[in-house]
């Protein structure tokens, strides 16, 4: 474990950066829900707020740490690539960069509904599509590597989730859509792991 977190925190800008990620970030959005709390009685309101700055914090938070890795000629951390045990330190990077993610969604979330007395089912929903919508965007935004189509695709998912929310809470079919989520969870990840790594190989080719 201790390896795999190593790897990841190599990708990572600086130690301020790995602060940010672990501690602001999380202490950032609570803070954000309590105040928001004061002007709004809605529980339900302040986990969907909750799940919407997860999104665009864990989009444009990727800027620093992945970007542009989906496509060849990203000059993105030459200097890791020099290194044989590239390769080894991507793949436990990626894999760790994964679980942090769902760990992070996970704690903000449920923390938030717990305290707030959210109905389970609902809670559970908003983290499976939150994290969802996640997983959609980072698998376009890594062919980028500038902040501005980071920030334009990052807005656009988050209206993208707004909007797919208001529908599927108006339909009420929040079980079976968690269930075809999770699924197209898994598939997007293994696509966009298997994306990656043939940009590895090719780039070695060359």
């Amino acid at each position: 474990m201790k390896d795999y977190i190593e790897s990841y925190h190599m990708f990572l800008p600086d130690k301020k950066f790995r602060f940010l990620l672990y501690m602001v970030y999380p202490l950032a959005v609570w803070v954000l829900l309590y105040i928001e709390s004061i002007f709004l009685n809605g529980s339900f309101i302040l986990v969907f707020t909750a799940a919407t700055v997860i999104i665009a914090v864990e989009c444009l938070a990727d800027f620093f740490v992945f970007a542009g890795y989906a496509r060849k000629e990203s000059g993105r951390n030459e200097y890791l690539k020099t290194s044989v045990k590239y390769t080894q330190l991507l793949k436990k990077a990626i894999l760790s960069d994964i679980v942090r993610r769902i760990l992070s969604t996970l704690l903000i979330i449920s923390v938030t509904a717990a305290v707030l007395k959210v109905q389970l089912r609902l809670t559970i929903y908003l983290l499976i599509s939150a994290y969802f919508f996640i997983t959609v965007a980072l698998f376009s935004l890594r062919f980028f590597d500038f902040f501005a189509a980071y920030n334009f695709i990052t807005i656009i998912v988050v209206m993208l989730y707004i909007g797919f929310n208001v529908f599927i809470l108006d339909k009420s079919i929040l079980t079976i859509t968690s269930i075809v989520l999770i699924i197209l969870s898994l598939l997007l990840i293994l696509l966009h792991i298997r994306i990656l790594f043939r940009v590895v190989k090719e780039e070695y080719y060359d």
